[in-house]
This record gives structure tokens, sequence and C-alpha cells, in this order.
């Protein structure tokens, strides 16, 4: 009878070993899938980031022309984006051609040297850097807007990238939780198993047999 009960231990030690490490192994497959995911994950968001940051930096910079030409950087600031954009090529291309349009005039009328064709030029001049602030702020605030549509949408995929990495961080949590509760439950099958063939060997016998305590002893180091 001890023999049949060592049997029953040493088989059901086999199995509950077996289960415990197949459990073992799905969770460490699940987890290690989670940490591949979560690598994926934040790699695709750095190359996001970094694709959109010449377009957040230009946005940035041209929000910082725009508010030192309104004058929201202070009067000295002002005083010098003022002067960068009278010096700088589009102004000096559309004072040129004025000049030349009011001077090709003045010449066929014969009144170059008049004070008319004077105050002529001079009044283009600020006709046509006006117009061209005007321009050159709407331009920059087009600017700025792309820049910082550019700054949402990153701050979106990095809620969502956060968002995917908590999942993930939570799925391989619980399959480190089920890997340790399939462990446990395979302990308490095979303690249980030992149980009963203590109790089987009480029953068939008054003295348990050798060949159960061997049967015992290499179940438990199979296990």
């Amino acid at each position: 009878m001890s023999g049949a009960i060592t049997a029953s231990v040493v088989v059901g030690a086999v199995a509950a070993n077996q289960q415990k490490k197949a459990a073992q192994r799905a969770a460490g497959a699940q987890t290690a899938a989670s940490r591949t995911a979560i690598e994926e994950e934040r790699r695709q968001f750095d190359i996001s980031r970094e694709q959109a940051e010449p377009f957040r930096q230009a946005g940035l910079s041209a929000l910082e022309q725009q508010q030192a030409l309104l004058g929201l950087s202070g009067q000295e600031a002002q005083q010098q984006a003022f002067q960068q954009f009278q010096e700088s090529p589009g102004q000096a291309f559309l004072r040129g051609r004025g000049e030349k349009a009011i001077l090709r005039g003045a010449s066929a009328t014969g009144g170059l040297g008049g004070a008319r064709v004077q105050e002529a030029l001079q009044q283009q001049g600020i006709g046509f850097a006006q117009q061209d602030l005007q321009n050159q702020l709407a331009r920059l605030g087009s600017i700025a807007g792309q820049g910082q549509a550019v700054t949402g949408n990153v701050a979106q995929l990095g809620a969502g990238t956060a968002a995917n990495i908590g999942n993930l961080l939570q799925a391989g949590g619980q399959a480190q939780a089920s890997g340790i509760f399939g462990a446990q439950q395979a302990r308490a099958q095979f303690t249980g198993q030992i149980g009963s063939g203590l109790v089987g060997g009480a029953m068939g016998a008054q003295t348990p047999g050798v060949g159960f305590q061997q049967g015992f002893t290499s179940g438990l180091a199979r296990f």
C-alpha cells in the first residue's frame, strides 16, 4: 500500500512542478513582451519629438521676433528689432524698386531735382515699410502658430505614450502576479497530495514503509 501512495505522491510532485514552471515561463514571456513594447513606445516617441523639434524652435524664434517688434520685450529690444527689419534685404529690395519707379517717372517729366520727388520717395518708403511690417508680423504669427501646434501635438503624443506605457506596465505586473499565483497553486496542490499520501499511509499501515519515505523525499527534491 505504501508503494502505491509513494508513486502517487511522486507523480503529483512531478505534475505540480511542471505546472509551476509553465506558469513561470508564461509570466516571464508576457513580462518580456511588455518590456519590449515599452522600449518601442519610448523609441517611437523620441523619434517623433526629434522630428518635431526644428518646427518648435522655429515657432519659438518667430514668437520672440514678433514680441520684440510689438514692444512686448522692452523698448531696447523693439528698437533693435526695427533696425534689423529696416536693414533687411526685403526692405532694401522694396525701397530700391520704389525709388527706381519714382525716378523714372520724374525723369520723364523733367522734375528729378524737385521737392515733390524727395517727398514722394519718403512717403513711398514709409508706405512700403508699414505694409511690409504688417506682412512680417503676419508671417511671424503663422510660424509661431505652427510651432505651437507642433508643441501641442508632441504633448498629446507624450500623453498617449505615457498611457500606453502605463497599460503595458500593468499588464507586466499582472503577468508576474499570475505567475506567482500559479506557482503557489502548484505548491498547494503538491502539499495537498503529500497530505493525502500521509493520511493514506497511516490508514494502510501503522508504520509507513521505507519506500514511501524515499518517494516523499524524491518528490520534494524534484519540486
